[in-house]
């Protein structure tokens, strides 16, 4: 594998430490001027044509910026700032832009998990409840107690807080219906990590999941998101796959 790398940040280093052993050699692209000892740096965002796929690490305005030059090389996508896809028009040109080329897109669970339920039953899935609690200071706020700061669907949710998309976006994309994924968000003094708790309700059977999250060396993302990206990877190159 040769993969090239959008973005050479924590998230990156995370997804190569994991890839040890699949991946040969890389490319990478850094708007930031990062620099490495490894890999092969570029100066201006190409396609090299010895690329294996891409994988987006940097952030939503990379995935808008340079979406269309990775779908038209025809390379596999993987795409960790899914906070892209709250934008309606770019989702809807995202989508058809797709339809004729040979890329296949990829979209890990990122802070989450329970997306293979998700998938197996989607059109059993009668209403989805994400629930999020933050420390207050995620919020610039000072709650003394527990508050309810949103509720609403997805699409009200990434309106409110756009830094905090990417779970709800992901789940959204899922169920295939962003005003089906209700959303609850809480500023809470008592909890240091970020907790997602994820509530599917269908005909097929009620499930519940949470997810307490340490913290990672990037604030903004969650360890466990570049964690799942690379499993993504992994799991597409192995012969036994497992799971949905």
């Amino acid at each position: 594998m040769k993969p090239l790398f959008l973005g050479f940040g924590n998230a990156a280093n995370v997804i190569l430490k994991e890839l040890e052993g699949y991946i040969q050699d890389f490319y990478y692209f850094d708007e930031k001027n990062v620099t490495s000892s490894k890999g092969k740096k570029l100066e201006k965002f190409f396609i090299p044509d010895d690329c294996s796929f891409v994988v987006e690490c940097a952030s939503v305005e990379a995935v808008k910026e340079y979406y269309r030059d990775i779908i038209i090389s025809n390379k596999d996508f993987y795409i960790l700032s899914t906070g892209a896809f709250a934008d309606e028009n770019f989702r809807n040109d995202f989508f058809r832009f797709i339809e004729n080329s040979t890329s296949k897109i990829y979209i890990p669970s990122g802070a989450i998990g329970g997306i293979d339920v998700i998938n197996a039953i989607k059109k059993y899935i009668e209403k989805v409840v994400l629930r999020t609690r933050k420390p207050p200071k995620a919020f610039s706020r000072d709650d003394k107690e527990k508050m309810l700061i949103f509720s609403g669907d997805s699409i009200e949710a990434i309106k409110r807080f756009p830094k905090n998309t990417n779970v709800s976006v992901t789940l959204a994309l899922s169920v295939g219906d962003f005003r089906k994924v209700h959303v609850e968000i809480y500023s809470d003094p008592k909890v240091e990590k970020n907790i997602h708790e994820v509530e599917v309700v269908s005909s097929v059977g009620n499930y519940k999941f949470i997810f307490s999250n340490n913290p990672s060396n990037n604030p903004k993302t969650s360890l466990l998101a570049p964690l799942s990206l690379a499993a993504l990877i992994k799991k597409n190159f192995e012969n036994v796959k497992i799971g949905g």
